[in-house]
């Protein structure tokens, strides 16, 4: 899963994030973490990035890498909110620039800034930032280890790892559950899922510590679901606009993956979590 592949997908998929997940307010790519005080789409989504923040206590002292920034929603609320430093990378140049904009927009540009990078081969010098932030990007990393070792000669000292993604739940796989995954997976350009205790591992063996992962999965199957009937309901139409060149092979294929995250959720093949380490 090259860069190219995941930058195509993120171009062509944009549309539908606009439409469906209310892009224009929200500013953010990924689930909502749902819970009895956040109930709606875009509080949910809004909270994901309170309860991160949260989980390793971000305050305006801390030097923020925001691995995978999309348009930058989550870099400019901590930025905002939390009155950090944010630097956001990401591998798509038309996310950067809306990111620019609406730090812009929002009074934080002197705060929260952003560069064309992989996160698993960052230009910045060692012991750069205080915490390494991740919404659903580390995904796309085709070696999660090749993340988190960045992300240890990134931290400073006592720096924090906080990152919330889909974890693989199974490994042997019938084989309709296995294509299952792939529709999923391939549909979103992500490579493979990790395993969680595998991350762990990886983490520990980088020299994290005070690793700490909280199953997330019933926090965002309000999103999953909304995803799910969304693609099944708007079948029909995305199915004919395909045919008349409409709609690209790409942006179906994102269709056919919201479908089957939620089937693949719903069977236990994976779920959704929250990882925090410390250096």
């Amino acid at each position: 899963m090259d860069a190219g592949t995941i930058q195509d997908y993120y171009e062509e998929s944009h549309i539908d994030y606009q439409l469906i997940w209310q892009l224009p307010v929200s500013h953010g790519l990924h689930a909502g973490y749902h819970d009895d005080d956040h109930s709606s789409h875009g509080a949910a989504v809004e909270n994901m990035n309170r309860v991160l923040a949260d989980t390793v206590d971000i305050g305006p002292d801390d030097r923020v890498l925001d691995c995978g920034c999309g348009v930058g929603g989550s870099s400019v609320w901590v930025a905002d909110e939390r009155g950090a430093t944010v630097q956001g990378i990401d591998l798509v140049p038309m996310q950067l620039r809306k990111a620019r904009k609406l730090a812009r927009k929002r009074g934080v540009a002197d705060r929260a800034s952003f560069a064309l990078a992989d996160f698993t081969n960052t230009p910045f010098p060692d012991d750069s930032f205080d915490v390494l932030w991740g919404i659903e990007a580390i995904c796309h990393a085709e070696d999660k280890t090749d993340f988190i070792a960045e992300a240890a000669r990134l931290l400073d000292d006592g720096g924090r790892l906080v990152l919330s993604d889909g974890f693989r739940a199974v490994e042997n796989m019938t084989p309709y559950e296995r294509e299952s995954m792939d529709k999923w997976l391939d549909g979103w350009a992500v490579p493979n899922l990790a395993d969680a205790d595998d991350f762990r591992a990886a983490l520990d063996d980088a020299g994290f510590g005070n690793v700490r992962f909280e199953d997330a999965t019933e926090n965002v199957l309000p999103s999953s679901k909304r995803l799910y009937w969304v693609s099944r309901l708007g079948a029909p139409l995305a199915k004919l606009m395909l045919k008349a060149g409409i709609r690209t092979p790409t942006q179906e294929e994102n269709r056919v993956a919201a479908r089957y995250q939620h089937e693949t959720l719903s069977a236990g093949l994976w779920q959704y979590g929250i990882f925090a380490a410390e250096r």
